[in-house]
């Protein structure tokens, strides 16, 4: 391995002694740190590297489609394009994602199966310890060649897969649950009601029958169709979903 395989290795090693030799209630440390450095290092690095321009951009885009969805019929399939052509993306930046999520679950098994299962024998301990580090000795040889930053980042977005696989699928799952929203609102005005005065006598005098329009007050409801947040969720889905894609590749 290289300079950047062997500070993945030496990251792998030091939480997963955290996890196999500190105390049960200690060993949930190694998650934390974990979550910590990977989360901390992906945002890092998407800065770093102006990836977040990208997700800015997507995200005025998709506040541009919504300001056009109010456009009955038109607007509505400008959004229903938008929204299909994002969770295309989506979905093609999980399929990127199986690789990591296999390999952390079977890290991610490995690292907390003491915890899991409550296992105490130390031979156990030392079997299922072993284990990882192969499983890691493993990993961090398929980042040979890459540079420190992208090893670090390729490590990173392995932690975090099964997350950002969650996130994404729930994020597909929302967009589409709020496409649109509906909007009543309530408008209240003054109408002219036609009413029939029937025949009567006024000061002696005879008036006969007629009609007579009065003002009255008219309430009804309007309802109206709008775009909903799922526009913008599938925007920024979409985005952060590929730029994973491109980075990893």
């Amino acid at each position: 391995m290289n300079k950047s395989g062997y500070l993945c290795l030496a990251f792998m090693i030091a939480v997963g002694g955290m996890s196999f030799f500190l105390q049960p209630e200690a060993a949930l440390a190694s998650i934390g740190v974990i979550a910590l450095f990977s989360f901390g290092y992906f945002v890092f690095y998407l800065i770093r590297n102006n990836l977040h321009h990208g997700i800015i951009k997507s995200l005025l885009l998709s506040v541009l489609v919504m300001a056009l969805g109010v456009i009955p019929v038109l607007g509505w399939i400008v959004i229903i394009g938008f929204v299909i052509y994002n969770i295309s993306k989506a979905l093609d930046g999980l399929k990127s994602l199986i690789p990591d999520v296999l390999a952390s679950l079977v890290i991610y098994g490995l690292l907390g199966a003491r915890l899991a299962f409550d296992i105490r024998d130390p031979m156990a301990i030392a079997l299922i310890a072993g284990l990882y580090l192969i499983a890691s000795i493993l990993y961090c040889r398929s980042l040979n060649g890459l540079s420190t930053e992208h090893a670090l980042f390729k490590m990173s977005v392995m932690w975090l897969s099964i997350p950002f696989a969650a996130l994404t699928i729930m994020s597909i799952v929302s967009a589409l649950g709020n496409l649109f929203r509906t909007v009543s609102s309530t408008i209240t005005r003054t109408v002219l009601s036609p009413q029939m005065v029937s025949a009567h006598m006024r000061a002696g005098i005879p008036v006969e029958a007629y009609i007579r329009n009065v003002p009255m007050t008219a309430t009804s409801t309007v309802t109206n169709i709008l775009p909903g947040a799922g526009v913008i969720t599938a925007g920024v889905t979409g985005e952060v979903a590929q730029n994973l894609k491109k980075e990893k590749a």
